[in-house]
């Protein structure tokens, strides 16, 4: 479950996402050292030790565990690291329209293991949920 929604994706669901990407917004997924809830574009671009971007291609629609829908966001293999995440990172992945600057969701990557510049890392899916009532 996500630890932060924007209002957008609060007010149209997580499939705002996939319209964003639709309507030729470049959608990226960051993987950051640092975050608390509600932090800033800039912020959370500059705690980025690793990006991707993201495809509507790549957020897909099915049952929500253990209710209702989940969108979600594709693995992703061997992303470079660009950044050192320090020796004891508490590592986040957010989403973010870079083409708005705008934070979208943010949710707690649960390895938080050390990342080096250089290296690379394999992000897993992981899902937005959207329970039944």
């Amino acid at each position: 479950m996500a630890k932060w929604l924007s209002d957008s994706i609060l007010e149209k669901g997580p499939d705002h996402l996939k319209t964003l990407a639709v309507a030729g917004k470049t959608i990226t997924q960051h993987i950051v050292k640092a975050y608390t809830a509600g932090d800033s574009y800039a912020t959370v671009v500059g705690n980025a030790v690793m990006s991707v971007e993201i495809a509507n291609a790549d957020m897909t629609w099915g049952a929500g565990t253990p209710s209702g829908r989940a969108l979600t966001i594709a693995a992703k293999a061997a992303v470079s690291i660009a950044a050192d995440s320090g020796a004891s990172p508490d590592l986040h992945l957010v989403i973010v329209n870079t083409t708005d600057s705008e934070v979208h969701v943010a949710t707690d990557e649960t390895t938080n293991q050390v990342l080096t510049t250089g290296g690379s890392k394999d992000l897993p899916a992981w899902s937005i949920q959207c329970p039944q009532a």
